[in-house]
């Protein structure tokens, strides 16, 4: 799978500005609709979370993870302000922005359903 990692480094930042990156990156990024939040657990990020974007055809889908880097992993490299870092499957929001139900056929090498599937830039 295709990730997109991203990380903002700002003493003015909280979990609630990580929200709302997110947020914004579903919908203007993938078009989403609606969006949720889980609280989710990644080793190097506390608080973390997982966002959903609801698929038409498939409900909720994952698409990506995210948290503020724990002190431990700052510190040491001189960083003392919040880090908000995340990542996003690409393929997922690939799915979403295409209208597909099945991830394979991002990959496809079916000429029939590739010239019918629409080109987004």
């Amino acid at each position: 799978f295709n990730q997109l990692e991203g990380f903002v480094v700002d003493a003015s930042f909280n979990f609630r500005h990580l929200l709302g990156m997110l947020k914004q990156f579903a919908t203007e990024i993938a078009g989403a609709e609606e969006v949720k939040f889980t609280t989710g657990y990644f080793p190097f990020t506390e608080p973390s979370c997982e966002l959903y974007i609801k698929h038409e055809k498939m409900g909720w889908i994952e698409i990506g993870g995210a948290g503020i880097f724990r002190p431990e992993l700052t510190l040491p490299l001189g960083i003392k302000e919040p880090v908000l870092a995340w990542g996003l499957g690409i393929d997922r929001l690939a799915m979403i922005k295409l209208g597909i139900n099945d991830i394979r056929y991002l990959f496809s090498d079916d000429l029939g359903w590739l010239r019918k599937s629409a080109v987004v830039i």
